[in-house]
């Protein structure tokens, strides 16, 4: 008996005495040198029920995410209309929505040939004729429709946990939920202010092409030409760090936005030896 109640204590000790090692990194206690060379001296991560921080629900705007390939799918389906000679007027995009209007029956029967070789995304759901003109929309099919929405919350995922990390958080909780969701916890974060303002912040990547055909001073006096519209960047002097405000009169129309890049990097250039996004 005596035997097996020395048994115990010593297995409690040496559990007892494992757990301090453990412990004692998390307690904010100097580590001597040895400790640090041949000891554990990882801190324990406490989670968000354990030391507080935020929990935040996040809705994607998936909506807007079908709107902006409806308005580039419009501009280029202007363009190839153009290029086949098909009679219409007034191509614009209501919501997710594309509605034209067409001059002949040919010109439909090109239309429709065009979104079958083309455009097999999109189908024509409705038509009215009036005043001798038909009136059609386009509309995007569910497959494609679902196929956008999940990529914008990936999309939307990758993003978060990237700005997640300017906080150094060893453990943040970032996970979907539902179909236009995002749940994220951050354990220890108090700056709440901060945490949101970084983590909600809306980023669209779009390119435009600068119009040199018109004055960027007369637009800047508010005279902006149709189809342009007035955008801001920044030039950084190396030597001084000292950043300036650039005006840029750009063409309206976007020839490429994020959701088109399949990956983006950071590369050396062989010539110059700049690191460059690739």
């Amino acid at each position: 008996m005596f035997k097996s109640i020395k048994v115990r204590a010593a297995l409690a000790g040496i559990v007892s005495l494992v757990a301090l090692v453990y412990l004692l990194p998390s307690l904010a206690l100097p580590l001597p040198d040895f400790w640090k060379k041949y000891l554990p001296t990882e801190k324990i991560h406490l989670g968000l029920d354990l030391q507080g921080g935020m929990h935040l629900v996040l809705e994607v705007d998936t909506q807007k995410a079908l709107e902006t390939t409806v308005e580039r799918t419009a501009h280029d389906l202007k363009e190839i209309l153009m290029e086949n000679k098909v009679r219409f007027r007034n191509i614009e995009r209501k919501g997710d929505i594309l509605t034209l209007e067409l001059k002949d029956n040919p010109s439909r029967v090109l239309l429709e040939k065009i979104l079958k070789e083309q455009y097999t995304d999109l189908s024509l759901s409705s038509s009215e004729v009036r005043d001798g003109m038909e009136m059609v929309s386009l509309t995007i099919n569910d497959r494609r429709r679902a196929e956008l929405k999940k990529h914008a919350v990936d999309q939307s995922l990758e993003t978060i946990r990237n700005r997640v990390d300017q906080f150094g958080i060893s453990e943040p909780e970032i996970i979907p939920e539902g179909q236009d969701r995002i749940i994220v916890q951050l354990p220890g974060i108090k700056d709440a202010e901060r945490a949101k303002n970084l983590i909600g912040k809306t980023a669209l990547l779009e390119f435009k092409l600068v119009n040199d055909e018109n004055s960027l001073a007369e637009a800047l006096a508010g005279k902006i030409p149709e189809g342009s519209v007035l955008a801001q960047g920044y030039n950084v002097d190396r030597e001084t760090g000292r950043r300036t405000q650039v005006d840029y009169l750009l063409k309206d129309k976007v020839l490429l936005t994020g959701d088109s890049l399949d990956n983006a990097r950071m590369e050396i250039s062989d010539r110059f030896g700049f690191p460059h996004i690739s």
